[in-house]
């Protein structure tokens, strides 16, 4: 965090200078791209919810309708949590799956992710959660007029890049 803000700092100090200066000629010069950045933005977030909807509809199994009742009780370092719900449950699924980089991609090689309903589901949020942050950072960059926010957009998002690729290289 200390990084980060000294980052920000520094960005602030050197603005005016020739590198930033060129930098935020570049993302006004795409400011364009907004449209597209929304776009792919939205796509990313309806593969994200179209994930969760085919698991609900075709993997979840059925929760029993009735009565709940939740007691809890827990001690935090600073004081004592105490809470209880009672209701009733009038319908519910759920669904708990997991699956590796190294299995996806196999799933990949073989094809079978097309007929494999769970690594189809991985497919979809690995494609659709990519999607949704570089879009959303991206408009925010495009957006925004501060050259310090814009920078550290563009390097969080090369950041999660760079992890990406090679999460699924070393996979």
């Amino acid at each position: 965090m200390g990084g980060a803000i000294a980052a920000v700092i520094a960005v602030q100090l050197l603005r005016e200078s020739p590198p930033l200066a060129w930098f935020d000629g570049v993302l006004n010069g795409a400011r364009d791209l907004i449209p597209a950045a929304i776009t792919i933005t939205v796509i990313g977030a309806a593969l994200l919810i179209g994930a969760a909807i085919h698991g609900m509809v075709l993997d979840a199994t059925r929760m029993e309708p009735g009565n709940i009742e939740y007691r809890y009780s827990r001690r935090t370092p600073m004081s004592w949590r105490v809470g209880w719900f009672k209701g009733r449950l009038l319908w519910g699924r759920e669904f708990l799956e997991e699956s590796g980089f190294s299995e996806l991609k196999q799933s990949w090689r073989t094809g079978e992710w097309l007929t494999d309903h769970r690594y189809l589901r991985a497919t979809m949020v690995m494609l659709g959660l990519p999607l949704a942050m570089f879009g959303a950072f991206g408009t925010i960059a495009l957006v925004a007029n501060e050259t310090g926010v814009r920078l550290l957009l563009i390097l969080a998002l090369a950041y999660v890049a760079a992890r990406l690729v090679y999460a699924l290289a070393k996979a």
